[in-house]
């Protein structure tokens, strides 16, 4: 009873009409404001005093430049000072006629004209000043001339701006305005948060039996609930909007909302009048559609796709808009129910999202992943455990030579290789990917760790082999324990702290700059060295550079690709090199498949390379028997004796 007095009070016209009259109070009030401030609202605060501190800036350079003038014209001044004067007060022009920030100057008065007029008068003597500062035996008298009188039209400017006191009113003039403006604002919260808090109530009064979304007028998940059988000629099709947490966070619920609407609009294109279109959530919906005749479904869900990806713009900002879709197939024989299928079509989903797809179906080869990936798990569970499996880890070594010496292994990167009874060959990504999402990733690190150190502690042991062994870091392997563990594992089974160097993907270096820069900190006061891995292929490639305290990148192959055929290319790859070379880091340009593109990256600077051209990934016996070929150079424990014609003799 109490509840339905609450909820009639709620919806009274005594309440909508209090609401209305608050409502209607805040818009006098601001159109009030709105006649008191309309000469005002062009400007902000901020702007004129930056326009003021502009102004003052501008006669400030001017003073400067007449000094080094005068200095000069005297015979004691540096011509090279004057352009440099010259330039800033030239830049000083451009910033308060084009600038935002210097808006309320221009605007006021005669300013702009006189501001234009100025400028070009002082453009005008750049020719007079290039010549006099190329000249053997300058001469500043025309300049010097010109500048007196172009002095007194800046200072003539400054006063009639300050003198009056004419920005100066105009700036109390705003903080009125502000003060005005900080009354209704704190007003119209105290309205907002009670109209606000009314519509919340009014919500939870009424929501239980709204089966229709207000925003869009699509049926909602109440609706879904209600559903007990779908017709098995219908396909279930699930699917989200990819960036509406994006959205959402940096535009706000109202942009989410037009968004919404529009997203909408594109699958209803690609749907008939008897299909039907469900929203259960903000940017997730359920799509119950017959395919149209003839029509597959992955032909169907592919128009879906593609209909949904397209550019959204709100303000001036322009959103890639795209969605990810899972479906279940219509039915013919042996139909799950409802629940089964609505179900299914998640499963679908979830897959297409962890795999980085845009869609994916309910089917056979779902089903095989699934099943494939339950097996891979468990596998790599007993494998890590000791027990019998029928998955097997391994670890292959592929060379990094010098470019000068194709002879010359300077080291190797450690590659990971995994090989099921049943499955046969796992990519060594996805295996990565399962160890990650299990939980299993410390142990994949500390695994390879020990297999390293195993089978290539003897190269340093007995060989005096020194060649770098570069070891891929996983994200669950950057913690607290990984400094441990490499002592413990690798530096303990005989490999020289010196010959370590750990390579980071920017996906794995994104967790945390301060966490992951401690950590290399730390490796790195033992001799152990840190690599940028796939360098270029994330959208912020540079400020990783910056920010991690690396010692090498890995230029990823992708820049190499067709370098022999297409200069630019090869010009760019050449940038990527001398930009390694000034920030003091070497450079391993991975992907040199042929002897061409082995030339150009020589000619382009390349020191240190890694491709198919040079060598395979290989077992560790046949690195080992590499290494002995009496032709193979490496680098040793102990420096080599300079002789007298060596380079570093001299």
């Amino acid at each position: 009873m109490i509840r339905k007095t609450v909820q009639k009070r709620l919806l009274s016209r005594r309440t909508f009409v209090f609401l209305f009259v608050v409502m209607l109070g805040l818009v006098g009030a601001s159109f009030y404001t709105y006649l008191q401030d309309r000469k005002l609202q062009s400007f902000s605060l901020a702007a004129v005093r930056v326009s003021s501190w502009s102004l003052a800036q501008l006669r400030q350079e001017a003073s400067t430049l007449d000094r080094e003038l005068a200095l000069a014209a005297a015979g004691v001044g540096d011509p090279d000072e004057v352009m440099l004067r010259y330039d800033v007060l030239w830049s000083r022009y451009d910033y308060l006629l084009k600038s935002d920030e210097s808006a309320p100057l221009r605007h006021y008065g005669d300013n702009e004209t006189r501001l234009m007029a100025l400028f070009a008068d002082y453009q005008a003597q750049e020719s007079t000043l290039l010549a006099a500062s190329a000249a053997a035996q300058p001469g500043w008298e025309p300049l010097v001339s010109f500048w007196a009188g172009h002095k007194a039209q800046i200072d003539r400017l400054v006063v009639d701006n300050f003198i009056g006191g004419k920005l100066g009113q105009l700036m109390i003039g705003l903080e009125a305005s502000r003060d005005r403006l900080s009354r209704l604002r704190l007003l119209t919260l105290a309205a907002i948060v009670i109209i606000f808090a009314y519509l919340a109530l009014a919500l939870l009064a009424s929501r239980k039996q709204a089966r229709i979304d207000r925003v869009t007028g699509l049926p909602n998940s109440n609706y879904l609930q209600s559903i007990r059988t779908v017709d098995p000629a219908r396909a279930i099709v699930v699917c989200e909007i990819l960036e509406f947490q994006l959205v959402l966070a940096e535009y706000g619920q109202r942009e989410v909302a037009e968004l919404s609407r529009a997203f909408i609009r594109q699958l209803w294109s690609q749907l008939g009048s008897t299909d039907e279109l469900v929203q259960v959530a903000q940017g997730a919906f359920v799509i119950l559609a017959v395919p149209a005749a003839g029509q597959e479904i992955e032909e169907m869900v592919g128009g879906l796709v593609a209909a949904t990806t397209f550019d959204w713009q709100i303000g001036d900002a322009v959103v890639r808009i795209s969605g990810v879709f899972g479906a279940d197939a219509p039915c013919v024989d042996n139909c799950p129910g409802w629940q089964s299928r609505y179900q299914q079509a998640h499963r679908a989903l979830a897959q297409a999202h962890l795999e980085g797809r845009s869609y994916y179906i309910n089917g056979a080869d779902l089903r095989r992943r699934i099943r494939q990936e339950t097996v891979i798990h468990s596998g790599l569970v007993r494998f890590f455990q000791g027990e019998p499996s029928g998955l097997r880890l391994t670890m292959v070594y592929q060379p990094i030579v010098s470019a000068d010496n194709i002879r010359h292994i300077t080291g190797a990167e450690v590659l990971l290789r995994c090989q099921d009874q049943d499955i046969g060959f796992v990519p060594p990504n996805r295996v990565v990917e399962i160890c990650e999402r299990y939980g299993l990733g410390e142990a994949l690190g500390r695994w390879i760790f020990r297999e390293v150190a195993r089978e290539t502690g003897q190269l340093y042991g007995g060989l005096g082999y020194h060649g770098t062994l570069s070891i891929n870091l996983n994200p669950a392997m950057l913690s607290g324990t990984l400094v441990g563990d490499v002592q413990a594992l690798l530096i303990g089974g005989g490999i020289p702290a010196t010959a370590l160097c750990m390579e980071i993907t920017e996906d794995n270096a994104a967790l945390s700059f301060e966490r992951v820069n401690e950590l290399i900190r730390q490796l790195q006061a033992l001799g152990v060295t840190f690599a940028l891995d796939d360098f270029g292929t994330g959208h912020s490639s540079l400020e990783y550079v910056r920010e991690l305290k690396v010692d090498r990148v890995k230029i990823d192959r992708c820049f190499v690709d067709g370098i022999e055929h297409n200069r630019d290319m090869a010009r760019f790859l050449g940038s990527i090199i001398a930009m390694a070379d000034q920030a003091y880091m070497k450079s391993v340009i991975e992907g040199v498949e042929n002897q061409a593109q082995w030339d150009l990256v020589r000619q382009l600077g390349g020191t240190l390379i890694q491709g198919y051209h040079a060598y395979r990934p290989m077992p560790f016996n046949d690195y080992m028997a590499l290494l002995l070929d009496p032709q193979t150079e490496y680098p040793t424990a102990a420096p080599l004796p300079v002789s007298a014609s060596h380079p570093l003799a001299r």
